[in-house]
């Protein structure tokens, strides 16, 4: 087959998206199916990133979406002529070849006010758009997977969950060498409690700051470390740390380096991710399989991938989140016992499947 993907997410670090078509990519690398891929990249940074086989052939694109959509993708499609096309949300116009979506959930038509007015619009509408022509679509979890069914009455037989898995690099390991290592490279000390991800109003973390200024107020000395990339509405986040007088106890490292960010969930006492929406939710699944003790929300796809491996709350509740939080800080036999659940729970997800879920989709279309 000839394939074409659009990878214009690596090297944005933009969390989720970004972490899918790696996983993906890297699956691919490794099945020697006699394929050939055309890959559509914005950073260069993906030159360097994977060890390349002759079967992969990079073709530059713009950063700009309007261009790399509606003039850059057209023309190297028909250029190279693909037997299937895989894009990510979005189709571009005038393609011939057949097609796959990757559509990871539908947080926009959800909750629109955490996005940019024009962003949520442009999504409403092209999302919609390209669901009912493309076909078939890929998406992360059952609950996506219904919720794009329901949502945009497209038949559920056209809809294909391949779960993304931790990459064998989040596992339990010395937990002193990694403290020691965060505190010597980002001036961190422990204990602290963590979180990963975008640093946007989708992801509820102003409701985190006053759960933990609670705790705060009640005598622990637990810093809160907010791993990620700022995006939109994370001013929000840092007015609520001012109103509160977190400064000095919230701290921000910004985006963390891959080879890092394993060893941030290691040095976490407590990891916490209590977003309000999300499709998969990667970094609850790096957090168990670091063998850290989670929390994370009731409802969209968190309780699908967390199972019985974290401690479930109510993202709209703070005395809920600080109870949890409390709890889990003071009972080191609990902390041990969520962590290893969480191990178990982790290790049913394989990271094989994205790829070669998405080949038997691509074999289905040919």
């Amino acid at each position: 087959m000839k394939i074409a993907i659009d990878v214009h997410s690596l090297g944005t670090q933009s969390g989720g998206n970004e972490t899918y078509f790696r996983q993906l990519v890297r699956g691919l690398l490794q099945d020697k199916s006699a394929n050939s891929y055309n890959l559509f990249y914005s950073y260069p940074s993906v030159l360097n990133e994977f060890s390349w086989d002759a079967r992969f052939n990079l073709n530059k694109i713009p950063t700009n979406p309007l261009q790399r959509i509606c003039v850059s993708l057209p023309r190297l499609l028909q250029k190279t002529k693909p037997d299937v096309f895989h894009c990510q949300y979005v189709k571009p116009p005038f393609v011939k070849a057949r097609t796959v979506v990757t559509i990871h959930d539908l947080a926009h038509e959800h909750y629109p006010e955490f996005f940019h007015p024009l962003e949520a619009m442009r999504m409403k509408r092209l999302v919609r758009w390209t669901a009912g022509r493309a076909d078939h679509i890929l998406t992360v979890s059952e609950f996506s997977a219904a919720d794009i069914s329901r949502r945009f009455g497209v038949p559920r037989e056209k809809i294909t969950v391949a779960y993304q898995a931790a990459a064998p690099d989040f596992r339990p390991r010395d937990k002193t060498q990694c403290q020691e290592h965060i505190a010597r490279n980002y001036g961190i000390d422990s204990p602290f409690v963590l979180y990963v991800g975008r640093i946007q109003a989708r992801k509820n973390l102003p409701r985190l700051v006053e759960a933990y200024a609670r705790l705060r107020k009640q005598g622990t000395d637990t810093k809160l470390v907010i791993v990620g990339k700022k995006d939109w509405q994370s001013e929000l986040l840092m007015s609520k740390i001012k109103e509160l007088g977190m400064e000095s106890s919230v701290i921000f490292p910004g985006f963390v380096p891959f080879n890092d960010l394993p060893l941030f969930y290691n040095a976490a006492d407590v990891f916490i991710f209590p977003s309000f929406f999300e499709g998969f939710g990667l970094p609850v699944l790096e957090s168990m399989a670091s063998g850290v003790a989670t929390i994370t929300s009731l409802g969209s796809s968190l309780e699908e991938v967390a199972g019985d491996g974290a401690l479930l709350v109510d993202p709209g509740n703070t005395g809920l989140i600080a109870d949890a939080l409390g709890k889990l800080l003071g009972d080191p036999a609990l902390r041990n016992d969520l962590a290893a659940r969480g191990l178990r729970r982790s290790a049913e997800f394989k990271s094989a499947d994205l790829a070669q879920k998405t080949l038997d989709v691509y074999r289905s279309l040919v």
